[in-house]
Formats: C-alpha cells, sequence, structure tokens
C-alpha cells in the first residue's frame, strides 16, 4: 500500500458513508477497529507533541522505556530499569527490540533520543520534563545510565509517557522535518498513511515486543461534532469514540448494543488568563474574574456532574497531593463588581473567552459569560477549531483561553509546566519565584508527604494569585460498540495493543 501523507482539509457529516471515506467493508470489520476521536493529532512526533488531542493516538504508535498500567504502577516496557541511587538511574533494553522502519533499538538510540529532547534547537516541550538530567551515557549495547544534576522523583512517571517514547534516529535524520507526519516508532502500530483532519490510518507491527496486536488495523476519524461521533457509533460505522458527551451518559448506560467506561480523570479543565496584557495582567482583575464564575453550577449545567470540581491543577486521583482544604472561592457577582470599582478601571471590562468549538466548552463558556457579566465584564465568546488551540495559547494571542490538560500520574506533571517561570505550558505567562522555587524544590524531594507539603503551599499561591480559572476535573467517559474489549486509562489515551474482539 502507497502512503498519503496529504494536509487537505475535511468535513465530517452527521453519519459517513463506506463508499465515500473507505469505512470498513464488512468483510474486514474483525480485523479494523474504526476509532472516532474529538480531533486531529498536531504531531506525530512524541518529543514535539503538545496538544491534548495526541492522546487517544500516541501508545499507539511509540512505546515508552517504562510502561504505567491503568492503576498508575510501574512495570519495564522498552527497558528494565534500576534506581541505583536518588541521581542514577540504569536501563537495560530488551533484546532484539526493532523500530517500525526495521532498524535496531539499542543504547545507542536511546541516547540519540534524550539528546535530541534535550537540545534547545528541537524546541521539545520535553526539554522541561527531562531538565535534571545532566548525562546520559552509553555504558553497552544494550545498556545505558541516566545521571541527574538534582534529584528527580517524578523521573519514572515521566519516561512512560512522551519523553521516554523512543523514535527512529535514522528516520528522523531521512525525514526531518517531514517526520511528524510520518513517525516511526516502536509502539504496536506503524503509520501506513495520513490525510490530515480525516483519517490516520495504522497497521499492526509484527515485531512489536509484546507480540503482533489481536487488531490487525487501526483507523482515527477526527470527528467533532459529539452528536455525530455517537451517531456513528451507534450505526456501527466507528466502534470506539475517545469523548462522550456528558449528558449522553444515560441513554448509552441503557443501550445494551454498546460499552460506556467512565473513571476519575487525571487531567483538569481550566482557562488560561493572559497576564502579559491589559485588563487580566492586574491580579484584582483576575480575583474578581475568578470570584464571580461558580463551577459548580458549570459542573452540573454543562457537565451533567460527570466531574469534580477543580480547586486547583491536582486532582482527586492523585489522592496524597489533592488538597480539599484548599478554598473555592464563594461565586459572588455583587462584590467581585465592587471589587473592579476599587480598581479604577473603567467598566464594563471586555473581555474575549477563546474556546474550541465543542457543545460542552460552548456551554461552559456561555455559563462563564454570564456569571462574568453580572460582575462588570462586557464578555463575548471567540470559537477556533480545536487543533488550533495550541497555538493561540503558545502565541498568547487571547484575553481569557481553554487550556485543557489529560493530567499526569505525578503532580509534578499537572505543575511545573504550568506555573513555573518559562514552563512549556505557561500560557498565562504567569511569572511567580516563589512558586518555581517550591516547584523545583518539589521534584527534588524524595519524601512523598514531604512534596505532598510542598505542592499544597504552591497550590495555595497559585489559588491567591489566580492566572488560571479553574473549573473542573473531568470524569474519562469513553464508549464502543459492546463486541470490543479494551482498557480505559486515568488520562484518556487508548492503548490498542490490548483490545480485542470479543
Amino acid at each position: 500500500m502507497t502512503a498519503r501523507f496529504s494536509r487537505r482539509s475535511f468535513t465530517t457529516g452527521v453519519l459517513a458513508t463506506s463508499a465515500g471515506l473507505g469505512w470498513p467493508t464488512r468483510a474486514e470489520e474483525r480485523q479494523t477497529l474504526v476509532v472516532a476521536v474529538q480531533a486531529d493529532p498536531v504531531t506525530l512526533d512524541p518529543a514535539l507533541m503538545a496538544s491534548f488531542f495526541e492522546i487517544s493516538v500516541q501508545f499507539n504508535l511509540h512505546e515508552p522505556l517504562v510502561n504505567m498500567k491503568a492503576d498508575f504502577t510501574l512495570e519495564p516496557g522498552l527497558a528494565a530499569f534500576e534506581r541505583r541511587d536518588p541521581l542514577t538511574y540504569a536501563f537495560t533494553l530488551k533484546q532484539d527490540l526493532v523500530f517500525h522502519d526495521g532498524s535496531a533499538i539499542d543504547a545507542e538510540a536511546a541516547k540519540f533520543n534524550f539528546d535530541r529532547m534535550l537540545d534547545p534547537a528541537t524546541a521539545s516541550p520535553r526539554r522541561a520534563e527531562l531538565a535534571p538530567i545532566d548525562i546520559v551515557q552509553v555504558t553497552g549495547p544494550l545498556t545505558f545510565t541516566i545521571h541527574l544534576k538534582t534529584p528527580y522523583e517524578p523521573l519514572l512517571q515521566v519516561l512512560a509517557l512522551r519523553a521516554g517514547m523512543l523514535v527512529s534516529p535514522s528516520a528522523v535524520t531521512a525525514l526531518g522535518s517531514e517526520f511528524g507526519f510520518r513517525a516511526v516508532g516502536a509502539g504496536p502500530y506503524k503509520v501506513v498513511s495520513w490525510t490530515k483532519n480525516s483519517e490516520l490510518r495504522l497497521e499492526r507491527f509484527d515485531r512489536y515486543w509484546r507480540g503482533p496486536a489481536p487488531i490487525e488495523r487501526i483507523m482515527f476519524r477526527p470527528i467533532a461534532d459529539e452528536v455525530a461521533r455517537l451517531t456513528n457509533l451507534k450505526a456501527g460505522t466507528v466502534q470506539l469514540v475517545d469523548s462522550v458527551p456528558p449528558q449522553a451518559v444515560p441513554s448509552l448506560s441503557a443501550d445494551s448494543s454498546l460499552r460506556l467506561k467512565r473513571r476519575p480523570g487525571l487531567g483538569f479543565n481550566a482557562f488560561s488568563f493572559n497576564t502579559t496584557r491589559p485588563p487580566f495582567d492586574d491580579v484584582r482583575v483576575r480575583r474578581a474574574f475568578v470570584e464571580a464564575v461558580d463551577p459548580r453550577a458549570i459542573i452540573q449545567a454543562a457537565y451533567f456532574g460527570q466531574a469534580a470540581l477543580a480547586r486547583g491543577p491536582v486532582p482527586p486521583a492523585i489522592s496524597w497531593a489533592y488538597d480539599e482544604t484548599l478554598a473555592v472561592v464563594p461565586a459572588d457577582p455583587k462584590e467581585a463588581k465592587g471589587q473592579l470599582e476599587k480598581t479604577g478601571i473603567s467598566i464594563p471590562i471586555p473581555v474575549a473567552i477563546t474556546i474550541a468549538n465543542s457543545p460542552i466548552q460552548i456551554r461552559v463558556a456561555e455559563i462563564i459569560q454570564a456569571q462574568a457579566m453580572g460582575a462588570g465584564f462586557s464578555v463575548s465568546i471567540r470559537q477556533v477549531d480545536a487543533a488550533s488551540l495550541i497555538s493561540i495559547l503558545r502565541k498568547k494571542d487571547f484575553d481569557l483561553c481553554l487550556s485543557p490538560w489529560s493530567g499526569r500520574s505525578d503532580p509534578d506533571g499537572n505543575m511545573f509546566g504550568w506555573f513555573t517561570k518559562k514552563g512549556p505550558q505557561d500560557f498565562s505567562g504567569y511569572q511567580s519565584d516563589e512558586v518555581t522555587e517550591i516547584l523545583i524544590r518539589a521534584r527534588a524531594t524524595t519524601s512523598q508527604m514531604e512534596r505532598a507539603g510542598l505542592y499544597r503551599q504552591a497550590q495555595k499561591r497559585i489559588a491567591a494569585d489566580a492566572p488560571m480559572l479553574f473549573v473542573a476535573f473531568p470524569d474519562i467517559v469513553q464508549a464502543s460498540a459492546r463486541a470490543l474489549e479494551w482498557e480505559q486509562f486515568a488520562d484518556g489515551g487508548f492503548h490498542l495493543q490490548f483490545a480485542r474482539w470479543n
């Protein structure tokens, strides 16, 4: 089959047809799984992935050094690991591993990947995650050692995600700027073709280290409209969907032809204030906006109860660092308006909320709009396609912008990149020497109890500075055809090497 990599745009109708879009024929059904996702990935290169919308795809193309199971426990992935002391981690790769292009996965390839992610010229978001690394030393054909500058407690959790996903050095060199569209990794599936915003076709990698996946082919279809996703699922033209709208949970639960899965998530739905320009460069304005908004109303009206109240960036799923005492600012538009008037700024203050154009985010924005307008803000809503959201955040082309995060199993992953100076997810432009210092200490501290205290301290400071409006910790709600067996993960990612038809 000839690979095709096109960047043309595509609009999916409410019900796609097999003739028009290449849906599997009946004879292919048991060899092919069609997955409907909210939006296309921005890139297939794990070194450059920064979007929420790569989560569904990443573990099918790429295999990390360390495997994290659904219960957050760690085990060897591509490599066994040993922590020799707080600054030294030794890794031994499995024998006879190869990338999708047939090139060997050895210690030199691992070092290449780390050096690439740490190179400033790569501009990898992984650089911040791997910043404590001093050097990666090759000690044998299949062995290498990571030496740290300072203790880094989240290292193994980080290496179970994008920072631990190795790609083929020869393919990176040969493909250059096209690598992000034709990524060559070591996961259970390899790229066949990618028509941007239309279809990503994968086929199983027969030399995958766990053995060939039970399902031969995977097709990812971006279908932004939530009604269309569910219509296609019920019709059988897709067999798995990555995001079930919360209001559909009761009806899907009652549908015997479908399988619904739900679990508390690791991520948050929040909005970044642009603290680098008016009006939100003034902390008093940010606090007034936060005080005007009632997240409880949003959870009931927009999430239909399928979410936990967000008090900060650490969800209840990370129980040891979650701070249930962190106060939620009571919604009080009248008091918020009084605080705005004290600033001397002319009101109403015009503000635009930027969101992805999905029904649930539109509902959230409309509730925020109504509540904030009662506090002295004149609020407009700016809708963009989901794939454009990351670019807008990076350019800081917003007043207040949706900033969804899939979450990490360690609180460092939900905080360090977002709230340290120059962090890769510091879309708000938040600058706090105090919080940066606390979070640096927290990731270098080996005692979990001490780390928990530091994270709670940082969360209280962040709440006072209000660089973000936290709304909810959404449940992970996904659905499939009843005949499909698959495992659900707290970040919403699909690991389809474990999926099978029954």
